[in-house]
């Protein structure tokens, strides 16, 4: 297949070092998805739906939300399961010599794929919001004198939705912007910048520092909602006002006690967290 479309269109004279870049691995990545293996997709699909003991509504919802920077406060374990075996993915078929970004403010520095930074503003980003592509990608399949295309696979990267994916869904960062350094406004407004209210940083503490079983009531709606996916056809309409709204914004309200069943570190950590959304309400 000719290959001469996607070199002739990505030099454009006009464009900055970063936009050439950046053209040519578009153009590249779409001919690459052109070669994409079905099969191999879903298998990989079906990988992570294993992780979810085989419940693909479960995955679906779980995609979805990463897609759009939701979380689901019931199921955090499962989001953190899920971004974890994608991140390992990623490092597997894209080792640091087989991809690039590029910085738009800083279009003559180099790209350095052993970059923290540049490995943070993209690997998050591509591995919630453009799984499918990069699965699709790792998937595809060109003749041999094409196969250096796949050591030159373009990501774009973006610094916010990154640190929103990490924040709600890498296990070993659930917490820790609630621990660092910083007067309650900073912490408050790294909240909305990430788009989490109350009840998911209260989710997100108990999760971490969980030292005893949760509450019944909390077991039994996730069980049900477990049950009952998609959510369009959860009963209760014959359950309690206030069950209804838990199964819809979560557990935790602004005004609840410290759970007993966390460490002291996570309770000093809850009763932080409370006060710094109590202020400003």
């Amino acid at each position: 297949e000719c290959f001469d479309d996607l070199t002739m269109n990505s030099n454009n004279n006009d464009q900055s070092y970063a936009g050439r870049c950046a053209s040519f691995g578009s153009y590249a990545n779409s001919f690459l998805l052109k070669h994409k293996d079905k099969a191999a997709v879903e298998k990989m699909v079906e990988e992570q739906v294993e992780l979810l003991r085989g419940n693909k509504e479960l995955y679906n919802m779980i995609d979805n939300n990463m897609m759009n920077g939701d979380l689901d406060p019931f199921f955090i374990r499962e989001h953190c399961a899920i971004y974890s075996w994608r991140e390992t993915f990623f490092c597997k078929h894209f080792p640091n010599d087989s991809w690039f970004t590029v910085d738009f403010l800083n279009d003559t520095f180099p790209f350095d794929p052993e970059n923290g930074f540049y490995r943070f503003i993209t690997i998050p980003y591509q591995i919630t919001r453009y799984f499918d592509r990069v699965m699709a990608l790792a998937s595809a399949k060109v003749d041999p004198e094409l196969s250096w295309l796949k050591r030159q696979i373009y990501f774009e990267n973006n610094e916010q939705l990154s640190d929103e994916a990490e924040c709600k869904y890498k296990w070993e960062e659930l917490t820790t912007d609630f621990t660092e350094d910083g007067d309650e406004l900073e912490k408050l407004t790294h909240c909305e910048d990430i788009n989490i209210g109350f009840s998911e940083v209260a989710h997100l503490i108990v999760e971490v520092h969980q030292t005893g079983p949760k509450k019944l009531e909390e077991l039994s709606l996730k069980a049900v909602m477990h049950h009952y996916m998609p959510w369009d056809f959860l009963p209760l309409d014959d359950v309690p006002r206030v069950i209804q709204k838990k199964a819809i914004h979560g557990m935790y309200d602004v005004e609840d006690d410290t759970p007993d069943n966390i460490s002291d570190e996570g309770k000093d950590m809850f009763e932080k967290m409370r006060k710094v959304f109590s202020n400003t309400l």
